[in-house]
């Protein structure tokens, strides 16, 4: 009896969940959810095909941990509204500049309301730049349209390089920003000078400053206004930035050598109490010379900063500030907010002076670079007690005042010359 052919009764290997073959190629399916008509649908994606099951299953346990943990995007269908707020959470985790987080989350919060619903491969280069020159006819000024343009930009830079990668193109790039040409008296104003105290008013403002606070009615009433006086009276002397001094401790004072370091700024948006400390405006840190004055007027106000913290039932500690809330809040930090109210009172009180009524502390800054150009010192010397290194309004209002030393240096030049003849 012939023998029977042995036969080949084995199954092929079982494939692993969720894995599908085709062709000797291998997919991974996975489900994914989309909101349609304000309900979540389900839908089935593939990835791309493997050479073998296993790396098929890998690539899906891969999806599967992104879907867990909030980090897969499926970039297919991906809105603008989606991908901004990630991008929004990536943004906030690696700054601690709550300001600038502020600023960005408002920008989007605008820009959601033109791209929010569209996919982001679907926003082109020509809605995009229509939607800019719609802000112009809008009345939106040139700053907040860069603005909106450099959080736009930023988006779309984090989805095109890697590792993300969710689009090609940048559609934010090579665009064209509305022009704004400057009117007749725009033009008209341009060589007028940013605003700023000449020595005489800051002279009449500072002693006004004062005579005010001394005419408050109680003592503590005297001391907190005294306490902004002092403030305004150091900011004009210094240079320093409104957030960068009220942010000042102990120890960012160097009595021996007449400096301040400076290495944070204020940050007080969300109230007093939630206050944040962030780095200088420019990303780092720096070391200013101040004047006898400056160091004896920080001394002046730790004295009556301690008078303060007795009149003062509870008492926050966990930072000593020098220039520290009185109010509702002793010790927090003293609120840039309280020294611009106090400014504009003084202000106010020297109309019949022609004292500009509408400075801030920040015209103060300007201010310091007058009296410093008038006193002779270098521009970049100046740059960097500021704390930048180029700026215009720093530089406009140097030449300005240098202009007539550089005249009257000419002037006796010319009559040395003539006298040779």
């Amino acid at each position: 009896m012939p023998k029977r052919k042995p036969t080949n009764n084995k199954k092929p290997p079982k494939l692993p969940k969720n894995v599908r073959e085709d062709n000797g190629r291998y997919t991974y399916r996975y489900d994914v959810y989309e909101i349609v008509d304000g309900k979540s649908k389900r839908k089935q994606k593939e990835t791309p095909s493997f050479r073998t099951s296993r790396e098929a299953e890998e690539a899906g346990i891969l999806i599967k941990a992104q879907q867990i943990n909030g980090t897969y995007v499926d970039e297919k269908n991906m809105t603008f509204s989606e991908w901004a707020d990630q991008w929004m959470e990536m943004y906030a985790e690696r700054t601690d500049k709550k300001n600038s987080i502020s600023t960005h989350k408002n920008r989007i919060k605008q820009l959601k309301k033109v791209f929010g619903p569209i996919r982001l491969k679907d926003i082109t280069a020509l809605q995009y730049q229509k939607h800019l020159y719609q802000l112009k006819k809008d009345g939106k000024s040139l700053n907040t349209i860069l603005g909106r343009h450099g959080t736009m930009g930023m988006i779309f830079k984090k989805a095109v390089n890697p590792p993300f990668e969710f689009i090609k193109t940048d559609i934010t790039k090579n665009i064209e920003l509305p022009a704004f040409a400057p009117t007749f008296e725009e033009l008209e104003k341009m060589d007028e000078q940013e605003g700023y105290l000449e020595k005489e008013q800051l002279n009449l403002f500072i002693n006004r400053a004062y005579e005010i606070a001394d005419n408050r009615e109680t003592e503590k009433e005297i001391l907190i206004a005294r306490q902004c006086a002092r403030a305004l009276h150091v900011l004009a002397y210094s240079g320093l930035r409104i957030g960068e001094l009220c942010a000042l401790d102990r120890g960012s004072i160097d009595e021996i050598n007449k400096s301040i370091r400076v290495t944070k700024t204020l940050y007080i948006q969300e109230g007093i109490e939630k206050y944040a400390l962030n780095t200088p405006k420019n990303g780092s840190a720096r070391t200013v010379g101040v004047t006898d004055i400056v160091t004896d007027l920080l001394k002046e106000q730790a004295v009556e900063k301690k008078k303060l913290m007795l009149m003062s039932e509870t008492y926050y500690n966990g930072r000593h500030f020098i220039f520290a809330n009185a109010k509702r809040k002793p010790g927090y930090p003293l609120s840039p907010l309280e020294i611009a109210r106090y400014m504009k009172e003084v202000l106010e009180s020297l109309k019949e002076h022609d004292l500009p009524s509408d400075l801030s502390p920040h015209n103060l800054r300007h201010t310091y670079t007058s009296l410093s150009a008038e006193a002779g010192i270098d521009l970049s010397a100046i740059q960097h007690q500021l704390g930048h290194t180029n700026d215009k309004i720093t530089t406009k209002i140097y030449e300005h005042v240098t202009k007539g030393r550089r005249i009257t240096n000419m002037e006796k030049l010319d009559r040395l010359l003539s006298s040779i003849n």
